[in-house]
């Protein structure tokens, strides 16, 4: 009668500890409200520098634009004649 209390003891007590570290695995891996506003915060800030990128870019292919036109009007014309 022991040696069948023993067994059925510790299948229940393997069952527990089973389902207990399932539990505390699945919470684990749950992603929290603080991780999700701060990707969400990252996220903003993604759009913000992405914006802010485009904008560069513009300028200075604004900048890269004047720089020919000004070159060209420095030129010397005379000097292929």
């Amino acid at each position: 009668m022991g040696i069948a209390m023993t067994i059925v003891l510790g299948l229940t007590l393997m069952t527990f500890f089973a389902a207990g570290f399932d539990y505390l695995g699945k919470r684990a891996k749950k992603p929290s409200l603080e991780s999700a506003e701060a990707l969400k915060d990252l996220e903003a800030r993604v759009k913000r520098l992405e914006a802010s990128l485009g904008e560069r870019d513009e300028r200075v292919a604004r900048l890269e634009s004047e720089l020919q036109f000004t070159t060209r009007l420095l030129e010397d014309k005379t000097k292929g004649k």
